[in-house]
């Protein structure tokens, strides 16, 4: 309203519904369209809009609003407010419905060069009253009826000739006439419910309608169950209910709060309802034409959609997959899983539809239809199932020649797993996902080439065990991936080949094969050569092939395998390039592998490891060490190597084996061994060299000696001090004792040879206070040894004196 030059919204006062409907209806008067379609409470959620405050009262005949308590009105908008609501009319632009209180009901007027004129009698029949109440928002046409007060006689008016299927009625043929008959009044059912704001009526808001206004349904009580919404769909001239949802609005709004216990068998929401405020609303989406029935579930069932006013099946023989895709679309049920004809009673008649569907529709009454030109006879009734999901494929797991579904892999055979289905809708790849049930999970995709995919592994091995899962994406739906298929994958550590000789090693001797659950040797043939060794050495972790050779059986011929071949080297598994067969041979195959030595040990006596589990030593500068390589007894003779790999430098030293043991000595260690050392064994056997090295170790080495004169001075820098009392290192510093009785000049010169600290001048006892914590000495020594620890040893004792010893050094 405009009022003192500014326009406001009139916020009235609330007043019972069919008084809001007088307000409507002057203001559709005043505006100069027809009648009242609806009226609603409209809410601004985020602020409260400038109002005027009216509170006069309108009997609903007035030509403005000003009209209304007109000695009212002016004292009465006067006031500024505030508000978060306002009333939103609707009203109908061109028909309008006079003479009734009830805004569904009333003679039939339509605008014509900005004036209403009356609807002629002839011509305005059922078809025309369901169009009227179809553009006023109401519901199919009740009755007939005389309006009251409405003069009889000839009058200019509007004749119209409607189909019924028209939105409005001037879509309707028509023609204006000097003298007719006014129609009678018409009396349209009232809507209770319906769905506001969505794309079409069958989806949006629920809302009812009291006296006129429509305010949205407040399940405060949660008393609404699934069997109501689907009454619900019913009467807003939809089909089964799809979805339906609770959502919260910022503040509330005046709503009808809904009940449901007018009658505990009814699925009907019960009225009046109750005026009252609320922060939610109801949210529903219901099939618009098409619908399932019969079926265990909405999403399956025979089909039926909706003709005129009533439902009717769908042929089977018109009916194909591209419609059973469209079909379970519209209905939000997801994928096509099956569907068939089945004789249900159903009559069909030539006016059904019948659709041409290419699958990209969203709704089945989207497709192209024409109507049914068949017989009763012909036809059975479409029964339809739908899922959320795709339907799983297949999937298979491929061993040369074999195919398993619960599958064993021997360890490095090649394997393939082939995912798969059969569909009348093209799909676009699959997706193999593998160790689905750790934190390492890989995929592949592959494009589907006529609905399969194969996934191949070169050959299997530890990672490989686990399990598979296969799912796969139509080409109309790429981000929804089908039900997964699961197989769980098992490798074998089952040796199929093995070589046999007396000395049981397992790189050199007699190919023998395992098939069908029987070992036999192999036939010596043209298929088998170098390539067929060097697959098989490899397959049994032993290296490469040296020699492969014919061995023949002097007791004549023996039962084996003959071997055919189709391989070129590089496999991981002698069966995968070949094949055997019963044979009976005296000449079999003997191969030997470039690891039949055994891999040696090395180790470094006396000297404190790193730890249990490393493979290191630690040594103080100056100490002596020994390396010592060994073998298991497998071949005689044979030498070993001691390989030094340190800064900038590669050393190697070299010694017969004796008793399958070299010893390599050291002496004076310093910087310049520390480093990498392993040790390499040499054999000449089978008419070849051959070597085996062992792990590494490595040798660190202390920039400082594991003794040291202390002569009880302070210094800032560590000036090495060549004369003092004696500390020996073993897990700490401690005195050596003077009660040893084999301490003399020789161990002392070793102490000062040691240090750097030239030879020994002296060496005297050293008297304590009291007893302290020390080493005792025990010694092998002949004065000649780099290091006093390389001779002796030590263990703790308490003693009251100490060793001194004084060097030539400074």
């Amino acid at each position: 309203m405009k009022h003192q030059g500014e326009w406001r919204v009139l916020n009235i006062e609330e007043q019972e519904t069919w008084i809001n409907i007088r307000y409507a209806q002057v203001a559709c008067k005043q505006m100069g369209c027809g009648s009242v379609v609806s009226i609603a409470q409209s809410t601004n959620n985020t602020n409260q809009q400038p109002a005027w405050e009216g509170h006069f009262i309108c009997r609903g005949d007035e030509s403005t609003l000003k009209e209304c308590d007109s000695t009212r009105t002016r004292r009465r908008v006067q006031g500024k407010r505030t508000s978060a609501y306002s009333l939103e009319v609707i009203c109908s632009e061109s028909v309008r419905l006079l003479g009734q209180s009830n805004v569904c009901a009333g003679h039939v007027e339509v605008k014509s060069d900005r004036r209403w004129i009356s609807v002629c009698q002839d011509g305005f029949n059922s078809e025309a009253a369901e169009v009227v109440c179809k553009q006023m928002g109401c519901g199919p046409p009740d009755d007939f009826m005389e309006s009251q007060g409405k003069e009889k006689g000839l009058v200019l008016g509007k004749q119209f000739q409607c189909k019924g299927n028209e939105s409005r009625l001037d879509y309707c043929a028509s023609s204006v006439h000097n003298n007719c008959t006014p129609a009678s009044a018409i009396s349209c059912s009232l809507p209770d419910v319906r769905l506001w704001g969505g794309e079409n009526h069958c989806k949006g808001t629920l809302q009812g309608n009291s006296d006129g206004e429509w305010r949205p349904l407040a399940d405060v009580w949660h008393m609404l169950m699934p069997q109501h919404f689907s009454d619900i769909c019913r009467k807003v001239d939809c089909a089964d209910v799809i979805s339906y949802s609770m959502n919260h609005l910022p503040q509330s709004q005046p709503a009808w709060e809904v009940s449901t216990d007018c009658d505990e068998t009814s699925s009907s929401i019960c009225k009046p309802w109750r005026s009252r405020h609320s922060a939610s609303v109801i949210t529903v989406t219901c099939s618009e034409a098409v619908r399932l029935v019969k079926g265990s579930s909405r999403c399956s069932g025979q089909l039926e959609v909706k003709s005129g006013q009533s439902w009717v099946s769908v042929c089977e023989a018109f009916f194909n997959s591209e419609a059973a895709l469209v079909t379970c679309r519209d209905l939000d049920c997801g994928f096509p899983h099956t569907y068939y004809g089945k004789k249900s009673g159903s009559h069909f008649q030539n006016t059904d539809p019948v659709f041409a569907c290419d699958g990209t529709e969203k709704r089945l009454m989207d497709c192209p239809s024409t109507t049914l030109n068949a017989t009763e006879s012909e036809c059975h009734s479409i029964y339809l199932t739908c899922t959320a999901l795709p339907t799983e494929p297949h999937i298979s797991v491929h061993v040369q020649d074999q195919l398993w579904d619960r599958p064993q892999v021997l360890k490095g055979q090649r394997f393939a797993i082939s995912c798969g289905f059969s569909s009348p809708y093209k799909i676009r790849f699959f997706r193999l996902k593998s160790a689905v049930y750790t934190g390492h999970q890989t995929e592949q995709i592959l494009p589907a080439v006529d609905g399969r995919a194969i996934f191949m592994f070169p050959a299997a091995g530890d990672v490989h065990r686990g399990t598979y899962e296969c799912s796969y994406v139509f080409d109309f739906s790429p981000g929804i991936f089908s039900k997964s298929h699961a197989i769980f994958v098992t490798v074998k550590e089952h040796k199929d080949v093995r070589l046999v000789n007396e000395a049981a090693h397992s790189c050199v001797g007699r190919v023998e094969v395992e098939h069908q659950k029987e070992w036999r040797p192999v036939s010596y043939r043209r298929s088998w050569s170098l390539k067929e060794a060097t697959v098989l050495c490899r397959q049994l972790s032993c290296g490469s092939a040296v020699s492969t050779s014919k061995l023949d059986n002097s007791a004549g011929l023996l039962p084996v395998w003959r071997f055919y071949s189709d391989c070129d080297g590089s496999e991981q598994a002698l069966m995968d390039c070949g094949t055997v067969d019963k044979w009976l041979t005296s000449s079999t195959v003997e191969v030997v592998c470039s690891d039949i030595l055994l891999q040696p040990n090395i180790s470094v006596p006396y000297v404190r490891k790193l730890s249990d589990d490393q493979q290191g030593v630690l040594l103080f500068k100056g100490r002596s060490f020994i390396i010592n390589c060994s073998v298991e007894a497998q071949y005689p003779g044979g030498h070993f190597s001691v390989i030094f790999t340190g800064l900038n430098q590669t050393r190697s030293y070299t010694k017969a084996a004796v008793n399958h043991s070299a010893y390599f000595s050291f002496t004076a260690a310093d910087k310049s061994l520390q480093g990498n050392y392993s040790c390499v064994y040499h054999n000449f056997v089978f008419n070849h060299n051959f070597s085996a090295e062992s792990q590494n170790l490595s040798l660190t080495v202390f920039d400082t000696e594991d003794v040291k004169l202390h002569d009880g001075v302070l210094r800032e820098d560590d000036r090495k001090v060549c004369a003092g009392k004696l500390l020996v290192f073993r897990d700490e510093w401690l005195p050596l004792s003077a009660e040893s009785t084999v301490w003399d000049l020789k161990h002392a010169s070793l102490v000062c040879r040691q240090l750097g600290c030239g030879s020994a001048v002296s060496t005297r006892e050293i008297s304590l206070h009291t007893n302290e914590t020390m080493f005792r000495f025990f010694s092998d020594c002949d004065g000649s040894e780099s290091a006093l620890l390389d001779c002796g040893t030590m263990k703790s004792w308490f003693s009251s004196s100490a060793v001194e010893v004084v060097c030539t050094g400074d």
